[in-house]
């Protein structure tokens, strides 16, 4: 529990948490107790100080309180979900003031705002018209970033039949919180059609965060191509172009030759398990005798398998190569009278790097020790996690959520499981007590002085203390008085008058009033009076008083000089 006051202070400000951290759109509560240690009651007032005032609401802003009485207050934590409030850390100070006397309490804290992702991305003009004079359009992609911190995006456009081109004035564009980017895509057709109709092609435009792949936005448009010569028209020349070749012989042509303009794999280099994108294009197969095969095969001597026909002349189709090479084969074969093509494209392929194992960083139960009732919280920390599982009760988390609350009914040991995608898993457990409302969960680690104690000699009196909520420390002494101390570890210095024994009592006080207490009696004693040192001599020069052989002569009774005689 966090604490800011001193031995003098009369307003003790009392804070649960010394760091709240909320996400933004959720609500975080802080516990604040105050305590009056003035001699008469007394109107406080409580206030924040350092932080945005919509970011937090105090239910009570004053509360009546009798000499030595205390309160609690409940101060819930939220922060809208908007770019204005930006992620990170805010320190604040929680005041409190007596309005009789003007005296002032202060805690400090700090409250740490999570970060949230957030991108919208739209297009300006949505469809594009392209001609065979005029192929080339610019479309304004405009992004937003709706999240709380500054993001790096990567851009892309791609369309399905990868019948267009594109190109970004920038490939890498960085926007702050709240901020709108607007850049320029270059668009045009990768072919222009003499003949024929008008063709779309549908595309979207992504925007990546270079940090994590999962942010991301996207924006469809569309490109409209329109060929040279509209079917009519076209309909027109053909019958103009048939009725002039009447006249000039009814021969038989030969067969078109077939062309495989383009068989290619995209990436020609991948990972074990990741598939590339296998594009062919193939001019002269007629409808009614056509045959275009696709096959592959493994490795140098691998055997040669069939994957079957493709549907169209021109397409794409995902496949998984096979370590450590795969080759793939177009043939294409039309009616009798035309050759057959073939073309082949190799697929290199690694193994994929093994998945780091997942590591849990921190785990934390808070408090350890609870009454039957109330709750605790649960968070933990982790690295090359996908998923969490807490026991008891097999509860699965996201990777994005990091803690929980449990209301346990008795003594419990909670385990956090962390597995990334390959399946390894780490854990860690702690444990929470559980208690029934009459029992003290307070505990007394420890009261006394770690060396011996002298009459007239200030001495650190130390004591240590767990899940309390007051601490007060008395003694039989009446000149020795410490009185209410903070939970935890402390120390105050004693002075001792007389060398009579004095029984130090401490009593610890938990969140339900109930008490522990534990004494131990302390006797000074008389600190020694220093040794003599010896005399000292010069070599040569006898010391008055002395022997000629350098002894001291004894005197009072064979007593060493300065020493005291009869005790």
């Amino acid at each position: 529990m966090a604490t800011s006051f001193t031995d003098v202070q009369k307003i003790v400000v009392t804070l649960s948490e010394p760091d709240v951290i909320v996400e933004p759109g959720t609500v975080t509560q802080l516990t604040v107790t105050i305590v009056n240690r003035q001699e008469a009651p007394d109107r406080l007032s409580i206030e924040i100080e350092g932080i945005d005032v919509e970011w937090y609401a105090i239910p009570v802003p004053a509360v009546n309180l009798a000499a030595g009485a205390e309160a609690v207050l409940k101060i819930p934590f939220r922060v809208a979900r908007s770019s204005s409030n930006r992620a990170g850390t805010y320190p604040f100070l929680v005041r409190v003031q007596a309005m009789e006397t003007g005296e002032v309490g202060v805690a400090q804290a700090s409250l740490t705002v999570k970060t949230y992702n957030a991108l919208q991305a739209e297009l300006n003009p949505k469809r594009v018209v392209s001609t065979f004079f005029h192929p080339l359009n610019d479309v304004e992609v405009t992004i937003a970033n709706d999240g709380n911190v500054e993001e790096t995006l990567d851009l892309f456009a791609s369309d399905p039949d990868d019948g267009c081109a594109y190109e970004y004035d920038t490939d890498r564009i960085t926007i702050k919180p709240g901020q709108t980017t607007t850049v320029l895509l270059a668009v045009r057709p990768r072919a222009t059609a003499l003949m024929g109709g008008t063709r779309i092609y549908g595309f979207t435009a992504s925007a990546r965060s270079t940090d994590d792949s999962y942010v991301s936005a996207n924006a469809h448009g569309q490109v409209e191509k329109h060929a040279l010569i509209s079917p009519l028209l076209g309909i027109f020349l053909l019958l103009l172009g048939i009725s002039g070749a009447s006249y000039v012989a009814f021969q038989p042509k030969p067969p078109e030759p077939i062309v495989i303009n383009k068989f290619r794999a995209v990436p020609t280099s991948v990972q074990q398990g990741r598939n590339t994108t296998l594009t062919w294009e193939v001019n002269g197969l007629s409808s009614g005798a056509r045959h275009l095969i696709l096959s592959h095969h493994v490795g140098e001597n691998g055997a040669e398998i069939t994957d079957g026909e493709l549907p169209t002349d021109a397409g794409k189709q995902d496949v998984i190569p096979d370590l450590p090479f795969t080759v793939y084969t177009l043939t294409a074969r039309g009616t009798k009278g035309q050759k057959q093509k073939v073309d082949k494209v190799t697929v290199n392929v690694t193994k994929a790097p093994a998945p780091l194992k997942p590591v849990i960083r921190t785990f934390d139960v808070n408090p350890r020790k609870i009454h039957v009732g109330d709750s605790v919280n649960i968070a933990w920390t982790a690295l090359n996690a996908t998923q969490f599982y807490l026991d008891p009760g097999n509860k699965q988390f996201s990777r994005f959520v990091e803690s929980t609350v449990e209301s346990p009914i008795q003594d419990t040991e909670y385990k956090i499981r962390a597995f990334n995608e390959k399946g390894d898993v780490a854990t860690k457990t702690m444990s929470v007590k559980v208690v029934p409302v009459n029992v003290c969960i307070a505990e007394i680690g420890g009261l006394g002085v770690k060396s011996t104690p002298y009459v007239g000699i200030p001495i650190k009196l130390r004591w240590s203390t767990r899940y309390a909520r007051g601490v007060r420390i008395d003694s039989t002494d009446p000149n020795i008085n410490i009185g209410e101390v903070s939970p935890g570890d402390g120390g105050a210095e004693v002075t001792f008058s007389n060398t009579n024994p004095v029984t130090f009592t401490i009593t610890a006080t938990d969140s339900a009033n109930k008490t522990v207490s534990r004494s131990v009696i302390i006797t000074p004693k008389i600190k020694p009076a220093p040794p003599v040192p010896p005399p000292t001599t010069t070599p040569g020069v006898t010391p008055e008083g002395t022997s000629p052989g350098g002894t001291v002569p004894p005197t009072n009774g064979g007593a060493a000089p300065d020493a005291k005689v009869g005790g």
